[in-house]
């Protein structure tokens, strides 16, 4: 996303010592994220969507490790069960993310989540230029204890959490 600071394409990776099937079930079932995901305060589902849960839509509200809160809907466009999840956010973000899971040689399952957005906060495009580190290092911070969350959740190993951003 070159040239716009308020553009971000994060990549985070790691691995469960867990069924794709469970992990799976977790991740698409985002009413429960608040229960295991420390950084998400709350998710309201507005539309339930059709029997494969394509345009199932949920406003979320999100706290980072230094206070600001993101407030955005996600709508579920995309599900290829257990392989492949991707949504569209609108709010104080804007963009799409994807969840691409696989299975390791060694049987854990493998997690790779892409969030390209753009913030959408008019402090947030003004502060990006110098506030960039500080969002990268918030949003990796979140997604390190939606990892931890999923594992304790799941009752299961995590390893080789990795995040980063173009």
């Amino acid at each position: 996303m070159s040239g716009d600071s308020a553009a971000f394409a994060f990549v985070s990776r790691w691995e469960l010592k867990a069924e794709r099937l469970a992990v799976w079930d977790a991740l698409v079932d985002f009413n429960e994220w608040p229960v295991w995901w420390p950084g998400l305060e709350k998710v309201i589902e507005t539309i339930h969507g059709d029997d494969e849960g394509i345009g199932q839509k949920a406003t979320a509200t999100w706290r980072g490790p230094v206070g600001y809160t993101l407030n955005m809907a996600i709508e579920a466009v995309e599900k290829v069960q257990p392989d492949f999840l991707r949504g569209v956010a609108t709010g104080d973000v804007v963009g799409e993310g994807t969840w691409q899971l696989g299975n390791t040689d060694d049987a854990w399952t493998s997690i790779e989540f892409d969030w390209n957005v753009r913030a959408n906060r008019k402090w947030m495009e003004f502060l990006a230029p110098v506030a960039r580190p500080l969002f990268v290092s918030s949003h990796d911070h979140v997604m390190k204890e939606g990892a931890e969350g999923l594992a304790t959740h799941l009752s299961c190993d995590l390893r080789s959490f990795h995040a980063s951003v173009d």
